[in-house]
């Protein structure tokens, strides 16, 4: 699904963060948003998923304006994974991915049918989870949680993914196998994913484009390298660095601050 950001505004009540952003994200992309600190990444995606009212502009889903739908209807197409997630619920985690098809059903309706069950047990499987679809969600590791609330996400069924540093909290193995994960499920099901990575060589790594943030504005959208060139890593982080080869292609390495 194609998303078209048409002069489009986000923020908080008397706070503009996001303005007037424009460009387009193709059906089956994986965009990388990086940015410094305080630079609009989340509000971003708190917007996109009108967790938090537009301002101005639009964006259209497929050339429908997101204006148009309820956070309901919009729930069944974008679906959002938060940066801080709760690991206390006193839930087991096959409750907990079963909250993710609630859009696609009426406040009455309590029980899942067939489908219901096959997506929840197709999304345990996709994120390795089946052995502890029975455990308490308080019970797992930093790792297995993160794994737990994709799933939740992918039961929701959307073709658009929002993840705001998924791999937060998580150390390296358990960032690669989160990242691969989101690759594979992204390339099997076509998803269009829009996530935050604060690692600027895990985002050069996995996405198809990266998209650059400055005091809430975009200053480049473009294949991993050339986003992250020597001139936009000092614009967007001031930041000296260089670009290496490596065995999984360009990275940065970062040389000094210029504050």
């Amino acid at each position: 699904m194609d998303l078209l950001f048409k002069n489009f505004s986000t923020g908080y009540e008397g706070n503009l963060i996001i303005s007037d952003l424009n460009f387009k994200i193709k059906s089956g992309e994986w965009i990388g948003i990086i940015g410094s600190n305080g630079s609009g990444k989340s509000t971003l995606l708190k917007g996109i998923s009108k967790i938090i009212p537009i301002q101005s502009g639009d964006i259209l889903l497929n050339n429908e304006s997101i204006r148009a739908l309820s956070t309901k209807e919009i729930a069944k197409i974008v679906s959002y994974l938060p940066q801080k997630i709760n690991s206390n619920l006193p839930i087991t985690v096959k409750e907990l991915v079963s909250l993710g098809r609630s859009p696609h059903k009426y406040f009455w309706e309590f029980d899942l049918n067939k489908q219901d069950v096959s997506i929840i047990n197709d999304a345990l499987d996709l994120c390795n989870l089946n052995k502890y679809s029975n455990s308490l969600l308080s019970s797992l590791s930093g790792g297995q949680c993160q794994r737990a609330y994709l799933a939740l996400t992918i039961a929701q069924k959307t073709k658009i993914v929002l993840l705001d540093e998924p791999t937060t909290f998580l150390d390296i193995n358990f960032q690669l196998q989160m990242l691969d994960l989101i690759k594979n499920l992204n390339k099997k099901n076509n998803l269009t994913i829009i996530s935050v990575i604060h690692d600027v060589n895990l985002a050069a790594r996995y996405c198809d484009r990266l998209a650059v943030f400055k005091r809430g504005e975009l200053i480049a959208i473009d294949e991993p390298i050339k986003a992250l060139s020597k001139e936009i890593i000092k614009e967007a982080f001031s930041v000296e660095s260089s670009n290496v080869d490596t065995p999984v292609g360009k990275q940065i390495c970062a040389i000094k601050s210029i504050n």
